[in-house]
């Protein structure tokens, strides 16, 4: 039986090949969240303004690797968000609605008073869109410009990808948390969110296909995730539209927010995107052809590009 030290040591080895590819040394801390009573992992890059990096569902910071070696002159912290990576995760269930829109609207600042700044910019994606969106509806003197890279969990959402139809079953979703998944199962799950043609490319490497194995098989992400979600997601009828973010939410978001939007992106294309936009008082939209739901990995020099033009405005 693998003991938690081999797992630890299996992710660790897998992360550390990964950003030694993109010839990066990150820093590494624990801090401590007040308002979410747990504790997290940061790694840091670089110094200069602050960027907070907020990965999506299940996953963790590592994820943004490609971006932020391209990424000279900020200070670069990646987030494990709580219960993902080596995080610690929340110390109960999330059961309501009522109870993730809270988390969401405090995670955030609640990382920056642990890592000691007033305020960051913000690049997020997906699931950590919507922690970012939230927080800047919610705390608007804390969150400087930021980047949403493609669809941000509470816009509309155009399809339900299977995986996650399945996982919201009851009873389903825990079985498949305790399946570790082997590489061929982990690029299908790949394709099936939008990271196809990166697959494809090599845009998304070995060494990332690797270690996104490596986090599935040897940290308990998944059963975390699973943990801490009420039922956003149901079998039939798909997301739950009472998290959808209302006009009035995005409408108080003050920070201008740059959206890098791929056009297949699964979960929601262009046609999602532009009124979604719309809504974000000083929200712009950069519509990304060929690209999915992790458009920095398709587009990485013009993401990078769009980053650092935007954060220097």
């Amino acid at each position: 039986m693998t003991t938690a030290a081999q797992r630890l040591t299996r992710f660790r080895t897998a992360e550390k090949r990964l950003w030694d590819s993109v010839g990066v040394s990150p820093t590494e801390r624990r801090v401590h969240l007040d308002r979410c009573e747990t504790t997290v992992r940061i790694q840091e890059v670089g110094e200069g303004p602050t960027v907070l990096f907020v990965h999506g569902a299940t996953n963790g910071g590592t994820s943004w690797a490609q971006l932020v070696e391209r990424l000279d002159g900020f200070h670069c912290v990646l987030l494990d968000r709580p219960g993902c990576g080596l995080s610690d995760p929340l110390p109960r269930a999330l059961d309501e609605i009522e109870e993730i829109e809270a988390y969401a609207d405090a995670m955030i600042p609640d990382v920056l008073d642990a890592i000691g700044v007033d305020t960051a910019h913000i690049i997020a994606t997906s699931y950590g869109g919507y922690f970012a969106l939230r927080a800047a509806a919610a705390h608007p003197d804390r969150i400087d410009p930021m980047v949403e890279f493609s669809w941000p969990f509470g816009a509309p959402m155009a399809r339900v990808p299977l995986v996650m139809r399945l996982s919201s079953i009851p009873g389903l979703g825990r079985l498949m948390a305790r399946i570790p998944p082997n590489e061929r199962a982990v690029r299908m799950l790949l394709r099936q969110i939008g990271l196809g043609r990166a697959l494809e490319s090599g845009m998304f490497p070995q060494e990332s296909v690797d270690w996104f194995v490596a986090l599935l098989r040897n940290t308990p992400t998944i059963r975390n995730e699973l943990r801490a979600t009420p039922r956003i997601i149901q079998p039939i009828h798909g997301l739950n539209e009472r998290v959808l973010l209302t006009p009035a939410v995005l409408g108080a978001i003050t920070a201008p927010v740059l959206f890098f939007w791929g056009d297949e992106d699964p979960n929601g294309g262009i046609d999602v995107a532009r009124p979604f936009v719309e809504l974000v008082p000083k929200g712009e939209l950069v519509e990304v052809n060929n690209a999915g739901h992790a458009s920095w990995i398709d587009e990485p020099d013009r993401a990078a590009d769009a980053v650092r033009e935007f954060f220097s405005r």
